[in-house]
């Protein structure tokens, strides 16, 4: 087999250039050192003045087992994968054989061939096949095979066309902690890289333009990071959690930046003493949090409830995980809604918000905690593995768009016997003291009790109390992140979706549109208390309405019916794989059940 076979649609000669669009998969062992070289990837197109969006996909241990990093490098921000794969460096057959289906007609496959041989059944003869002994060379050339990862940049650099000073740069300063020796290892790396395409592949120019605008003021961000950072901003200072995946990254995140703003982050025995732990925390006043994912939630979900009845304001992350058990710890999906909506003995107040970006994940964790103290209530940010473990590019955020609104809180002197912690009131939140403050001593009981916290089971108070502590989700309504509609407002055809799901919706309605079908999307940032106005007027005039999710029930879909009633012309579009959705998958159920006037009609 010759060093390169099979060229596709965008071959050497063909005057088509792909200008500043390009997605690119590492795939290989877990532990190899693909996934440090992706984030290298992602912040080289960064410095290029791309905008950039990341997706691991990795196996739920610590070494072995296929993983791939995929970076999508783009002139538009898009907050999810394309439709298909340009190019695939691919360490092992295990990866091409998982991931060749996914490439588009002239994509292209860097194959390591140090030790390996491409079976006859894995080829495709639409895209182009470089055969690379990276392996061997960064062993033979570098000295030493661990480099092999930085010897695929250099050749994937050269191959695509990307700016060598910044890959240069980029590598210095990721291994810039570990001495000038690993920094010179890897420089060279880089070099033996680049010298080989042009020993081997010259007569194959790159079929990529790539040079986005000056790299000005932006950032590239991981989604937990994200609400890490929101957090801290809006006065966040004590953490407790137990490592859980995917939401061991916002502890980490905390553990490290916490204690420079005179916080504390603590690495629980377990989720019930974490989540008992934010309880006592925020009892004392200090706006408290904890992040886990589905198994971690559903321990904490007892303790979430004397949250509820005790009104003690904390905020719970969850970064959701495809279940049910253990499920798949490392892969995403949706459904775990019903749980944090419905999930518990009993019936308390509770407000649900989803990001849909790396962005809004920092302004509605910040959010988070004015929402908590103002209503007292434990308040959830829901995210998913697909994005909170991505990361993507985004404008410097503003940190003049964080408040401090503490809500009913009591910082002068109370009098002694007056004061009645949970006292009815027109909006359902009461007067709040911290410890210790002067004539605020009241009873804190997890029972059901009166104004003063003394245990009753009067039915009267207890009826009067219920719609008391309700009351919250009607006055919070006003105050709550709103949705967002994207697309044409006026278009017939509605799409509904929250979270992760927001950027293949946003590009599939691109796409949708181009071929005469306009849509509007309503992004549902807050879950609970439902948007039940902004949902019925969505749905007015319209002649189909599809509900995206990741999850096999429809959760979503069943929320929207709860408040619209049954509809005919509603549709499903649900996955449940694992794996996120792509924009094509959108587009064809609804290409298939609402296709342009004129053609067709529902």
């Amino acid at each position: 087999m010759s060093a390169v076979e099979s060229r596709g649609a965008a071959a050497a000669g063909s005057d088509c250039v792909i200008v500043n669009d390009i997605e690119i998969m590492f795939g290989g062992q877990a532990g190899d050192g693909s996934l440090t070289t992706g984030d290298l990837i992602a912040g080289v197109f960064k410095r290029m003045g791309l905008e950039v969006y990341t997706y691991k996909d990795f196996p739920s241990r610590i070494r072995g087992g296929h993983t791939n990093y995929v970076i999508r490098a783009g002139e538009h921000a898009n907050y999810g994968t394309a439709d298909f794969v340009d190019g695939l460096i691919a360490f092992d057959v295990e990866a091409v054989e998982t991931h060749v289906h996914e490439l588009r007609p002239g994509g292209f496959v860097v194959f390591d061939s140090s030790s390996e041989t491409l079976p006859d059944g894995v080829k495709r003869d639409d895209i182009t096949w470089y055969l690379v002994p990276i392996g061997k060379i960064a062993k033979e050339e570098i000295g030493l095979e661990l480099v092999r990862n930085t010897v695929s940049l250099g050749v994937l650099a050269r191959l695509i066309g990307m700016d060598p000073a910044i890959v240069r740069a980029d590598v210095a300063k990721v291994y810039g902690r570990k001495g000038e020796r690993v920094v010179d290892l890897n420089l060279r790396a880089i070099e033996a890289g680049e010298t080989y395409v042009d020993q081997h592949f010259a007569e194959w120019p790159s079929g990529y333009g790539l040079q986005g605008r000056p790299d000005v003021d932006r950032l590239i961000m991981m989604g937990n990071d994200a609400i890490g950072y929101g957090a801290l901003a809006a006065g966040c200072r004590f953490m407790a959690g137990y490592p859980i995946t995917p939401a061991t990254d916002v502890l980490e995140f905390m553990a490290k930046f916490l204690p420079r703003y005179g916080g504390v982050a603590i690495q629980a025995e377990d989720e019930l003493a974490a989540i008992n732990m934010v309880i006592g925390a925020a009892f004392t006043g200090v706006r408290s949090m904890t992040a886990t994912s589905g198994p971690g939630q559903a321990l904490m979900t007892e303790a979430i409830g004397l949250a509820g009845v005790l009104e003690i304001p904390i905020v719970v992350v969850e970064c959701a995980r495809t279940g049910p058990s253990t499920g798949m710890p490392t892969k995403t999906e949706q459904s775990n809604l019903n749980h944090l909506i419905f999930g518990g003995h009993g019936e308390i107040p509770k407000i649900v918000l989803a990001p849909g970006t790396v962005e809004d994940s920092f302004y509605l964790s910040a959010a988070a905690f004015d929402l908590a103290e103002r209503y007292q209530c434990p308040v959830f940010v829901l995210t998913e593995q697909a994005l909170c473990q991505s990361k993507a590019t985004l404008p410097r955020l503003d940190l003049g768009r964080v408040s401090v609104d503490r809500g009913k809180l009591v910082t002068e002197p109370v009098v002694f016997g007056e004061y009645k912690r949970f006292a009815f009131t027109d909006d359902g939140v009461s007067p709040r003291v911290t410890p210790g403050l002067e004539g605020g001593m009241h009873l804190a009981a997890g029972s059901e009790h009166g104004e003063a916290g003394v245990i009753t089971e009067n039915p009267k108070n207890r009826a009067r109390m219920m719609e008391k502590r309700m009351r919250k989700l009607e006055s919070a309504l006003a105050h709550v992140p709103p949705p967002l509609v994207h697309g044409d407002a006026k278009a017939d055809v509605a799409i509904f979706g929250y979270g992760a799901n927001r950027g293949p919706i946003v590009e599939a309605q691109r796409r949708l549109a181009a071929e005469g079908v306009p849509t509007r999307f309503l992004e549902l940032r807050t879950l609970w208390p439902f948007p039940e106005e902004e949902v019925r007027a969505f749905v007015a005039g319209t002649r189909a309405v599809f509900v995206v999710e990741n999850n096999y029930t429809g959760q979503l879909d069943r929320l929207v019916r709860y408040v619209v009633g049954p509809l005919e012309r509603m549709h499903r579009v649900l996955k449940y794989d694992g794996r996120p959705f792509r924009p094509i998958e959108i587009v064809e159920p609804i290409r298939r059940a609402a296709p342009a006037r004129g053609l067709a009609e529902v």
